[in-house]
């Protein structure tokens, strides 16, 4: 019986304790915490019922489905996306009652178009081209550009084509990417070359950029011209004498190679044949300012007409003999110098003007 007493005891002190508790929640009404809600096409917007359990079965609905759709539903809590300006009620219910936001949706800012001023990355590109055979006789700078990626900003539209024309487009190749490179370098008696590079955008648009080339075995050759000239050229040298200065040069510095006629190998490698040898003679004179051509014909070995001191010379260089080899300079006029003239092609007015 005493056992019965303290049971019941218990009891009803655990009853005392809940009591409070019960009244809380059923003092804890539901609400939406939003009654009204503002906001812009195109966001997501989240919506509670709170007072409720996050498992409760909340039933949410919205009056237009084509200006704020129901995304979500997740018990007491819903997400609703908002379509098209206007106003809407999205609306939760549960046992029996309902709850009403009223939600009124904006015009959203209109995003401004993206910029489209298509630039390239460049409009002026020079290029040094550096020969692998000549690479280890010369110095050159090693900063001159041997090449040069193009490429195209600004824009979302795609390069359709890259084009090179112009007269120096020949020396040029460009990849389907945009990289410039050169096929081989411009003659010594053209220094420079020139050529257009164009992008062609998908529309149809068009980018250019100029672009020019030197050879770094030119640069090199008149630098060596520049330094025979202040080492050994004088102000008080007549013309004669000074063409004469650059045949001994040219005799002193380097050796017979026989069917060499490439008349660079004469002052980078050192040798060549006497068709090289005339010509490295023409360019060292004209390099001077005199006036001096080499004879075209095969059978006119070593010889370099030139027109100094209001007289003709012939000058004769390559002779089959390793260096210091012997050279010969002679005045040419009347019928021999218009048969030299006229086998070799030489306008002699050209000397003269």
């Amino acid at each position: 019986m005493k056992r019965k007493n303290r049971m019941l005891l218990l009891f009803a002190v655990a009853h005392m304790f809940l009591l409070p508790n019960i009244s809380a929640e059923a003092k804890t009404k539901p609400t939406l915490e939003a009654r009204k809600q503002t906001t812009a096409v195109g966001q997501k917007c989240q919506l509670k019922l709170n007072g409720v359990s996050g498992r409760a079965g909340v039933k949410w609905k919205t009056s237009n489905k084509r200006l704020v759709s129901i995304a979500k539903r997740k018990g007491n809590t819903v997400t609703f996306k908002t379509v098209k300006k206007g106003k809407a009620v999205v609306t939760a219910t549960y046992k029996k009652k309902k709850y009403q936001c009223r939600v009124t949706v904006k015009a959203g800012k209109k995003k401004k178009p993206a910029a489209d001023h298509p630039v390239l990355n460049s409009s002026d590109v020079t290029l040094y081209y550096l020969s692998e055979e000549y690479k280890d006789y010369i110095t050159y700078d090693s900063s001159h550009l041997r090449e040069y990626r193009f490429w195209v900003s600004g824009t979302r539209k795609e390069v359709r084509d890259w084009k090179i024309s112009g007269d120096g487009a020949d020396y040029f190749d460009i990849t389907d990417y945009g990289l410039l490179r050169m096929d081989w370098g411009p003659a010594y008696v053209e220094p420079c070359v020139t050529a257009t590079v164009t992008a062609v955008l998908e529309d149809g648009r068009k980018l250019a950029a100029a672009v020019r080339a030197y050879s770094e075995v030119n640069i090199y050759i008149d630098k060596l011209f520049a330094d025979f000239e202040k080492r050994y050229i004088t102000p008080s040298m007549t013309t004669k004498e000074k063409a004469e200065k650059a045949a001994w040069y040219i005799s002193t510095t380097s050796d017979y190679e026989l069917y060499n006629y490439n008349w660079i190998d004469i002052f980078l490698k050192g040798r060549g044949d006497c068709y090289a040898s005339r010509y490295a003679l023409q360019y060292l004179c004209n390099y001077m300012g005199i006036k001096a051509v080499a004879c075209r014909n095969l059978d006119d070995h070593g010889k370099t007409l030139l027109y100094a001191d209001g007289g003709f010379y012939v000058i004769v260089t390559g002779f089959n003999e390793p260096k210091p080899r012997p050279y010969g300079i002679y005045e040419v006029s009347g019928t021999a110098l218009e048969d030299l003239a006229e086998k070799n092609k030489f306008d002699l007015d050209y000397f003269r003007r």
